[in-house]
C-alpha cells in the first residue's frame, strides 16, 4: 500500500505540472507541421472516411445498424477506440521514451504516464465534441446522455492510466513488451465490436471472449450514451471493469515504485 501512497502523493503535489506538460506533449507532436494542431482532427477524420468507405459502403452497402446510420454508429465506436489505441501504445512507451531527459533532474516519474494519457485525452475530447455536434444535428441533442459520456470518458482514462503503469514499467525493463503491447492492441481492435456487431450466428465462445473484454464495456457504453441516451453504471460488467482497473493500478504502482530506480540502467 505504500507504493499507492507514493503514486497518489506525487500526483497531488504535481497537478499543475501534469496539466502544463500534457499541453506541451500535445503541441510538440504537431508544432513542426504546417497545419499544426489541425492534424488533431484531420488525421482521425481521414481514417474514419476510409473505414466508412470500406465497411459502410463497400461491405455493408450503406445498410444501417439497428436503425442507426452506419456512419453515426461507426463514429460512436471509432472515437473512443482512437483514444484506446493511442493510450495503450504511447502509455507503454511513456517512461522509456523520456527517461533520458528526466533522469538528470528530481522529477516525479510516476506522473509521466498520466501526462501522456492526459495529452491523448485532450485530443479525444475535441473529437468527441465534434461527434456530439454531428449527432445533435442529425438526431437531436435529446438522444445524447452527457452524464453517460462523462462517466465513460473518466472510466476509460482511469483504465488507460492504470494499464500504463504496468506496461510502461515492464517495457522499460524488457523492450520486447512494447512490441507485444502493439500486437495485442491491433488484435483487440478486431476482438472489440468497433466496426461489427454480434449476431445469433456468432459462436458462443467468441461471445464469451468479447463479453470479458473490458474495452467492449467502454465502446458499448459510448454508443449507448451517444446514440440511445442510455447509461448503465450499476451492473456486473461495470463491477468487473472497475475491479480490473483497480487491480491494474495496484499492480502497476507496486511495479513502478519497485523498479523505477533501475529505469536508467535499461535505457
Amino acid at each position: 500500500m505504500n507504493s499507492i501512497k507514493v503514486i497518489i502523493k506525487e500526483h497531488v503535489n504535481n497537478i499543475y505540472l501534469i496539466s502544463r506538460l500534457s499541453a506541451y506533449e500535445l503541441k510538440k507532436n504537431y508544432i513542426s507541421n504546417r497545419l499544426g494542431l489541425v492534424w488533431l482532427v484531420l488525421n482521425p477524420l481521414i481514417q474514419i472516411f476510409v473505414y466508412w468507405m470500406v465497411f459502410g459502403l463497400g461491405i455493408r452497402g450503406g445498410a444501417p445498424v439497428n436503425g442507426v446510420p452506419f456512419f453515426i454508429w461507426l463514429l460512436s465506436g471509432l472515437i473512443p477506440w482512437f483514444f484506446v489505441s493511442s493510450g495503450i501504445t504511447q502509455g507503454s512507451n511513456s517512461i522509456y521514451g523520456r527517461i533520458g531527459t528526466v533522469s538528470k533532474m528530481n522529477f516525479p516519474l510516476s506522473i509521466i504516464i498520466t501526462v501522456v494519457i492526459t495529452a491523448q485525452l485532450y485530443t479525444h475530447v475535441i473529437l468527441l465534441i465534434f461527434v456530439i455536434i454531428l449527432i445533435s444535428i442529425i438526431h437531436g441533442i435529446s438522444v445524447i446522455s452527457l452524464f453517460g459520456l462523462i462517466y465513460y470518458v473518466v472510466s476509460l482514462t482511469c483504465f488507460l492510466i492504470a494499464l500504463g503503469f504496468v506496461t510502461s514499467t515492464l517495457s522499460s525493463i524488457v523492450r520486447d513488451i512494447q512490441l507485444i503491447v502493439q500486437a495485442i492492441s491491433r488484435m483487440l481492435f478486431f476482438l472489440t465490436p468497433v466496426m461489427w456487431t454480434m449476431s445469433e450466428n456468432t459462436p458462443i465462445f467468441l461471445k464469451k471472449i468479447i463479453e470479458m473484454n473490458p474495452l467492449n464495456y467502454i465502446i458499448s457504453g459510448y454508443r449507448s450514451s451517444l446514440i440511445w441516451g442510455e447509461v448503465t453504471i450499476w451492473s456486473v460488467p461495470s463491477l468487473l471493469f472497475w475491479c480490473l482497473t483497480f487491480v491494474l493500478f495496484i499492480l502497476g504502482a507496486i511495479l513502478h515504485v519497485k523498479f523505477r530506480r533501475y529505469f536508467v540502467d535499461y535505457s
